[in-house]
């Protein structure tokens, strides 16, 4: 059973601790896994802002136990974060308890010294105020999350979902993800490398979306896309289509085309009995050790274990 802790200290953002509840809500009724989740602070009752309290249901001397530990953002993200947490937060990830942060949580990670040389992002209200603190930091301000290795973060709002969303597809599988999204009525799957906010310097008015293009692309996936060919769906100049993509996804065509066909592999190895070249073939992958690379490179494991891990734990 996942034991999923949320640091509900002082300040920390309301919507921040709903989001987080919501994902990993109890939803065993439709085949998911049952969470087990834990409010954790030093006062028995906090309070978040002068309207909302909450009540914790452990303190500090737990966070070695969990699996996760969501650290949520702070209604004041310029202040000093809590010592207290600060040491909770260091604790749980030396225990190798996944931590991960929403919106200006990624200043209590960075605190602690769990984002020093690595890459992290925040709300972009604040990722210059992060880098100018902690210069140890690569700070992606465009980013809606990112992180390896068990430490994460993520941008302001809706951002925090993508990221929660992340974690459910690492830990119970694609199929898992997909059936909250559904229930949240929100998008399954956005990478982390995608634009916290469009450039206004472009005309959105005559442009297409960016879901407009992922559904195009992922009914046909076995299709080889140029760059010429995804700039057409868009009815736009490859030069344009670069232009947008770039400041829509802040990332590269190609870059994203691979993180589609990863997600649909992923799909596939968890619900289907396929061997790894026909999936390879299936999501357009020209090779095995394609598909391998770009798995390996997206989720840190091999597409075998993957398969083994979720074809026998399916949710």
């Amino acid at each position: 059973m996942m034991i999923v802790g949320i640091l509900i200290g002082p300040g920390r953002r309301a919507f921040d601790i709903a989001v987080i509840r919501e994902v990993f809500d109890d939803r065993s009724d439709r085949g998911l896994p049952r969470p087990t989740i834990r409010l954790i602070a030093a006062e028995n009752v906090t309070d978040l802002d002068p309207f909302q309290s909450i009540r914790s249901t452990h303190d500090f001397t737990s966070v070695e136990e969990l699996d996760i530990l969501m650290v949520p953002g702070s209604e004041d993200p310029l202040s000093e974060p809590s010592q207290v947490e600060v040491d909770a937060v260091a604790r749980a990830a030396s225990a190798g308890v996944t931590v991960a942060s929403l919106c200006t949580g990624a200043f209590t990670l960075a605190e602690a010294g769990l984002l020093n040389g690595r890459e992290a992002t925040t709300h972009w209200r604040f990722a210059d105020e992060l880098a100018r603190r902690y210069p140890g930091i690569h700070v992606k301000a465009r980013d809606l999350y990112c992180g390896k290795d068990k430490v994460w973060t993520s941008a302001g709002v809706t951002a925090g979902v993508d990221l929660l969303l992340h974690l459910v597809r690492e830990s119970w599988g694609v199929n898992a993800a997909q059936t909250i999204a559904k229930a949240m009525v929100t998008p399954v799957f956005r990478p982390g490398t995608q634009a916290q906010y469009a450039d206004t310097r472009l005309p959105a008015s005559s442009l297409p979306s960016v879901e407009h293009l992922h559904l195009q692309v992922s009914k046909d996936l076995q299709r080889q896309w140029s760059v010429k060919e995804l700039s057409a769906t868009c009815a736009m100049s490859p030069r344009t289509f670069h232009r947008w993509f770039s400041a829509n996804l802040g990332t590269t065509p190609v870059a994203w085309l691979n993180d589609l066909r990863v997600q649909e592999a992923q799909h596939l190895l968890e619900q289907t009995d396929l061997s790894i070249g026909a999936i390879a073939r299936e999501v357009g992958f020209t090779s095995d050790d394609l598909l391998r690379k770009h798995f390996i490179a997206r989720l840190g494991i091999t597409p075998t274990s993957h398969a083994a891990t979720f074809r026998q734990q399916r949710p």
